[in-house]
């Protein structure tokens, strides 16, 4: 991102400054081993403050519901502050993510650009189409753009977020070269009705009782060539809108490509149900789903869901999980 993008869009999350910035220069010329080690503990050093601060404050407020819930013919909880608050009151979402670049010196910050605005209740995601790179381009440039404008769209709106709304302002605003898929998703915790807009392989599934009952569809033209909005290709008329009911404990998973590529739902899930039971942090939570599909994506034995669906459409023999940016975001749906 260029300093001009810094300035003006502060609220975008790239790896820059938690990942890429301080390793790439210390281990790029070293061993694949050791450069794997160091981005592992990266990584982890990366969610140590997350990991003190958030975990243990959802843990009491996860503990402080449960109590609730025993006080019978009582509408009233204390939240995490210790003042009381009425349960009849509208659904809410604490969210977190967590993004992993692909090896690619040439495009240090990647192609995926996400944000959370957790005041506005909306978090979206975008994901540069990689093809560009064989014309020159850069096409992270174009998500972190759209991603920027999405987000100045929304700080700038008196009213709740309309995600189709701001998708087509920062689509019609972008100027760069290239183009993206884009997910964005807004709680109406007043109506308990989740909306979200979808164009392309990027995409969330929605999670209740351990089991996912939503997964937003794949979008493509064929096989890996996804719907995508640029100046010279796909428009907002392909966006796909989504209205979900959610209830509280509900948990949504959204991420680009490198998620769903390299995860089956079977895994996702599971993570989720094991992070819910824990109680862990949904910035934790993200951390853990994100680096497990990016041993997956390295994985040359894996049987990813980019490896199972590249030989039953292509014929082709691909083998291992699919080399990729990641991004994950997690978000839970709470009283």
């Amino acid at each position: 991102m260029n300093r001009k993008h810094q300035i003006l869009f502060p609220y975008i999350y790239t790896p820059q400054s938690s990942l890429k910035k301080s390793m790439k220069p210390q281990y790029y010329l070293l061993q694949v081993p050791l450069h794997r080690l160091c981005r592992r503990l990266a990584i982890l050093l990366n969610i140590l403050k997350a990991a003190l601060g958030l975990s243990a404050r959802w843990r009491r407020k996860m503990a402080t519901a449960a109590a609730a819930e025993t006080i019978s013919g009582l509408e009233l909880e204390d939240d995490i502050n210790g003042s009381v608050v009425d349960l009849t009151k509208g659904l809410e979402m604490t969210m977190g993510s967590f993004y992993i670049s692909k090896d690619d010196p040439s495009k240090p910050q990647g192609q995926d650009a996400h944000f959370l605005l957790p005041e506005f209740q909306t978090f979206g995601l975008a994901d540069g189409v990689g093809g560009w790179s064989k014309r020159g381009i850069d096409s992270g440039e174009y998500s972190r753009e759209l991603i920027g404008h999405a987000v100045y769209s929304i700080q700038t709106r008196s009213s709740n977020p309309n995600p189709k709304s701001v998708l087509n302002e920062a689509f019609t605003k972008t100027e760069a070269q290239g183009s993206s898929t884009a997910c964005i998703v807004t709680l109406d915790g007043g109506a308990g009705k989740l909306r979200a807009v979808n164009i392309g392989d990027s995409g969330f599934v929605h999670i209740r009782g351990g089991v996912i009952i939503y997964r937003s569809p794949v979008q493509q033209h064929s096989f890996n060539r996804p719907y995508q909005l640029g100046k010279t290709n796909d428009g907002m008329d392909l966006v796909e809108e989504i209205v979900r009911e959610v209830e509280d404990g509900d948990v949504i998973v959204a991420g680009t490509d490198g998620l769903f590529d390299n995860l089956h739902d079977t895994e996702i899930k599971g993570r989720v149900r094991d992070g819910r039971e824990t109680y862990v942090s949904p910035e934790i939570l993200a951390w853990n789903i994100a680096d497990f599909a990016y041993q997956q994506s390295m994985n040359p034995y894996s049987v990813s869901p980019y490896r199972v669906n590249s030989n039953l459409v292509k014929g082709e023999a691909h083998y291992g999980g699919k080399p990729d940016d990641i991004t994950v975001i997690v978000a839970y749906i709470s009283r």
